[in-house]
């Protein structure tokens, strides 16, 4: 299976304050964030794709980009599957706070642990839990290669929490984990080809 996974595009436009927005902040895209979507839905297309799926996340910047992208590579006959397992992750005490209000209550080890590491931080609330997490991503993936086979291509579109969590089951360093808004990965038969870029040339 080839799977194409797709960090959604700015929710923040400049000037902003830059909050953590999870599963409970649905936030829609922002214009430059239509620009990053409008941009994979090129790189698709220059990418040699025939997609057997789309899924994305039920959240509007997923789903916003999602469809800009896929109207921009021109597969508007494919139906996109909205996925509960691409929820962002519940960011509990953290959710709506700048890394500033962390670092000032909570201190500096637990929100540098994830960004520089991608290590769950204990106490803080998030949910689900990373093992939930992995088990729903398999369960889709499975739901996919059961609809459209073992061969079958996937255009997957999520949050950056959900592929941090799942990026060590394809052997992705927890210190490259990160993905940019707008930005994709291709993994190919479970091995990864491409992380974190703006295009699918490898």
């Amino acid at each position: 299976m080839k799977l194409v996974l797709i960090r959604h595009g700015n929710t923040f436009a400049a000037g902003d304050k830059v909050v953590w927005v999870g599963a409970r902040s649905d936030l829609p895209l922002v214009e430059k964030g239509k620009e990053q979507a409008e941009a994979v839905g090129k790189a698709l297309a220059d990418g040699d794709l025939t997609p057997s799926a789309i899924y994305c996340g039920p959240l509007k910047r997923t789903v916003e980009t999602a469809d800009i992208a896929m109207k921009t590579a021109g597969w508007t006959d494919i139906r996109v599957t909205i996925s509960d397992a691409l929820r962002e992750i519940d960011y509990g005490l953290w959710e709506a706070r700048s890394n500033d209000d962390i670092r000032k209550d909570h201190g500096d080890d637990a929100i540098d642990g994830w960004q520089k590491n991608s290590i769950w931080p204990e106490g803080f609330g998030w949910s689900p839990d990373p093992a939930t997490i992995l088990a729903n991503w398999n369960a889709m993936i499975a739901e996919i290669e059961s609809a459209h086979g073992p061969d079958a291509t996937a255009i997957i579109v999520t949050s950056n929490g959900i592929l941090r969590v799942v990026s060590p089951h394809y052997g992705v360093a927890a210190s490259q984990a990160k993905v940019g808004t707008g930005s994709m990965c291709l993994i190919e038969g479970g091995k990864v080809r491409i992380w974190n870029a703006k295009d699918l040339k490898g």
